[in-house]
């Protein structure tokens, strides 16, 4: 499962709005000035689950999920983390171990920030203090509306809804998703078998909504999909 955008409108009408935009770049900027910029390799593990929250994270470039694996081995995916993306924080402020795996999708550069200065900023800065309580709430704003979409939703509109997600603009008006992603690893997002992800692909490309090739999918319309704005 996958953590679903507050509005399904929002969604359609720009796919970037799903990310958490904060009030300021105070967090941002306070981990590029006393964090470490590490690199973790594709695959690689940025923390695993019961392991002691030691600080927290801002993604300058790269991909990771959040997920948790079930005693069957089947990976399942709560949320998606990109560039420009702050995470680990709400364990720092409630001072517990980290309850899910966060992995690296590709290869990623990634400040990771003392979780001793996170704390001495949210008494001392406003700023920060203001940003952090903003990204928290967005988020679980966005929860709250994950379990009604995932229940209500087909597989087509999870996949859609993904890939705007994933995509950034580009210089011809197309969405553009950089495919770092196997059809597997986006089954096991949204929650099907990896060869629905497949024919759906197929289908969309034969219906010209789309076009791929192994690198990337560029999004012409999924209107048919995700539907009209409102």
């Amino acid at each position: 499962m996958l953590e679903l955008q507050h509005s399904a409108r929002d969604a359609r009408m720009n796919p970037a709005s799903a990310n958490t935009s904060y009030p300021d770049n105070s967090v941002n900027e306070l981990h590029r000035k006393h964090g470490t910029l590490r690199h973790f390799p594709k695959g690689s593990f940025v923390f695993t689950k019961g392991s002691v929250s030691t600080g927290s994270y801002y993604i300058e470039s790269g991909l990771l999920k959040v997920c948790q694996f079930t005693e069957e081995g089947r990976d399942v995916t709560f949320f998606i983390r990109k560039t420009g993306d702050a995470f680990g924080l709400a364990e720092i402020i409630l001072q517990q171990n980290h309850p899910c795996y966060a992995q690296c999708l590709h290869d990623s550069q990634i400040w990771v920030l003392e979780s001793s200065i996170i704390r001495e900023q949210i008494l001392t800065n406003p700023a920060v203090t203001q940003t952090i309580l903003y990204t928290l709430t967005h988020r679980l704003i966005h929860h709250q509306s994950t379990v009604e979409l995932l229940i209500s939703k087909p597989v087509a509109w999870r996949l859609a809804w993904l890939l705007q997600q994933l995509g950034t603009l580009a210089s011809s008006g197309e969405l553009r998703v950089e495919l770092d992603l196997s059809h597997e690893e986006i089954s096991n997002i949204i929650g099907c078998t990896r060869q629905t992800v497949s024919e759906l692909l197929s289908r969309w490309k034969q219906q010209g909504w789309i076009r791929y090739d192994r690198k990337q999918i560029l999004i012409q319309n999924l209107t048919p999909i995700i539907g009209e704005p409102s």
